[in-house]
Parts: structure tokens; C-alpha cells; sequence
């Protein structure tokens, strides 16, 4: 079998807590630092304690911070296009059928073109006939 294998057990390891309870056991390391322990843990004392070990409060206040700073960008960008459409709903954009485009551009053709220039329908056949007797 291999020498040294097994970890040192230390059978007086001391283990102290963020209260200053301190207490001695058997353990792989001399010394133990723990945040909490059952003298001080609410479970065990009925006490609410808050702990923040690893700062959760202060990473929330500022994902906080930065969620209100994103929603009053927003609401700024919101409030500058609203302005940005209200300036051109004032200029009139009609949008019309291609009817009504047609009909546009059949009346502008008749401007263009005099009245002697424009085209006279053809008379049906039977009205051609006595006109040429």
C-alpha cells in the first residue's frame, strides 16, 4: 500500500464561528472558520439573523440601480419618438388606393392634353352608317 496516503487526522481542531462561539472537534484541518453555527442559527435560536456573506444585498442594489436607469432610457427614448411622430402626423400623408391613384393620374393626363388633341370614342357601328349616308 502507498505510504502517506490517508489525510493527518487533528483530533483537537478548533472550530470558531462569525458569533465568536468556538468550539473543538476531529477534523482534516487545525483550524475551522465557519459564518454560522447552531448557537447562532435561527433554526436553533428562533432569532432572524441576516447574513450576507458574499455581499447578495449590495449585487442586487446595483442590479436595481441599473434596471431603473435602463427603464427611465426607455421611457426617454419613448417620450423622443412620440415627439418624433407627432411632428409628422402634422404634415398630411394621405395614402390612397390604387384607385383613387389611378383616377389621379387619369385627370392629370387630361389637364396635359387639350380638348382637340383628345381622343373621341368610337360610335358604334350602326350610328357610323347613318352619319355617312
Amino acid at each position: 500500500m502507498k505510504k502517506d496516503l490517508q489525510p493527518q487526522v487533528y483530533n483537537d481542531c478548533v472550530i470558531t464561528c462569525a458569533c465568536g462561539n468556538s468550539f473543538t472537534t476531529i477534523s482534516t484541518q487545525q483550524k475551522i472558520t465557519v459564518d454560522i453555527c447552531s448557537a447562532c442559527h435561527p433554526f436553533y435560536t428562533g432569532k432572524q439573523k441576516f447574513i450576507d456573506t458574499e455581499g447578495r444585498i449590495e449585487k442586487f442594489e446595483k442590479k436595481l440601480q441599473i434596471s431603473k436607469a435602463k427603464k427611465a432610457k426607455n421611457a426617454s427614448l419613448k417620450n423622443k419618438k412620440k415627439a418624433v411622430d407627432a411632428n409628422k402626423s402634422d404634415s398630411p400623408i394621405i395614402s390612397k388606393s390604387l384607385k383613387d391613384m389611378l383616377e389621379d393620374a387619369r385627370k392629370a393626363a387630361e389637364v396635359a392634353t387639350p380638348q382637340s388633341e383628345q381622343i373621341e370614342p368610337q360610335q358604334s357601328g350602326e350610328q357610323q352608317t347613318e352619319e355617312q349616308k
